[in-house]
């Protein structure tokens, strides 16, 4: 049977489910650009959040940057906008959040004690700024949509993801998408892994300090044209199941009671993330802009 857990990490039937999810998927590389292929929130749900960015960003629904500082002591290509420099409001009524080329210096000891790490130079330089914003407010269990229009250029590393209110894990990644060898996000060898050529969805559940953090990934998903059109990207998350949509096509499921336990707690409440962004791989990002229309949640009455 070690077969069994090596291959299969998760149960057989969930596995081979998302494989089939994902070859479904496929059509999403026919999607045509004309008009919104979208799916409406289930029936009895209230929407509880919405931002459609036809005014200045409002800073009493969104902040910029993450909640604990403006760069991860492991991720020192990059920093988050907190100035609103790549975070602004375009005519077209579109958040749009940017790669640019703005350095930051940074010298430990001004920072707060508690972000201190002692893996952190005394001084150093962080070269890439990006936008990154988040919700003030956080839901537990919900319908979580956005419509988006991906970044061109390499090696980018744009999501959009739900984080824990309280502590990480536990976290929900609608997608993540990566472009190293190519600016449309897209693998064409559908069973051919390519490093960081991809959009896919990820579970984050667990706790880091008891060793039972785990990763429950899917497979890449095939977009079409994700940089030329918005698509519309969504999270179905219930006490029994995790459902993840493109364009409403189901793209990946998980009713696995061992891994939904995690995000069943009631102090499992979750914020919205939705960041452009740069992946470390030695390579110098292409400044570009990530484009985001609209922004809700619905829960049920």
């Amino acid at each position: 049977m070690m077969w069994r857990i090596k291959l299969f990490k998760h149960p057989i039937k969930e596995t081979l489910k998302n494989y089939l999810l994902r070859w479904k998927a496929f059509r999403l590389y026919q999607r045509k650009p004309k008009g919104q292929h979208g799916m409406i929130p289930p029936a009895g749900y209230k929407r509880v959040f919405y931002d459609d960015f036809t005014a200045p960003l409002d800073l009493n629904k969104w902040r910029l940057g993450q909640p604990w500082g403006n760069f991860h002591p492991g991720s020192l290509h990059t920093h988050y906008d907190t100035e609103g420099k790549e975070t602004y409001i375009s005519k077209e009524n579109n958040l749009i959040l940017e790669v640019r080329h703005r350095a930051l210096d940074v010298v430990k000891s001004d920072l707060p004690d508690w972000r201190q790490s002692d893996s952190l130079p005394d001084k150093f330089t962080i070269p890439n700024a990006i936008g990154l914003v988040t919700t003030k407010e956080s839901w537990h269990y919900g319908w979580f949509e956005a419509e988006i229009k991906l970044p061109k250029g390499t090696p980018l590393w744009p999501a959009f993801w739900l984080s824990g209110k309280h502590g990480w894990p536990p976290e929900i990644d609608i997608f993540e998408a990566y472009s190293k060898h190519g600016s449309d996000y897209r693998d064409w060898f559908l069973f051919k892994k390519r490093p960081h050529v991809k959009i896919q969805p990820n579970l984050h559940y667990g706790v880091v300090e008891e060793g039972t953090k785990a990763m429950y990934g899917a497979y890449d998903v095939p977009v079409w044209n994700a940089t030329e059109r918005f698509v519309q990207y969504a999270c179905w998350w219930e006490k029994d199941f995790i459902r993840i949509y493109y364009d409403g096509i189901m793209v990946f499921e998980c009713t696995n009671p061992d891994v939904l336990k995690w995000y069943n707690k009631y102090w499992h409440e979750q914020f919205i993330i939705i960041n452009n962004g740069v992946h470390d791989l030695g390579i110098v990002p292409t400044e570009c802009s990530m484009e985001v229309r609209k922004v809700s949640v619905y829960q049920k009455t």
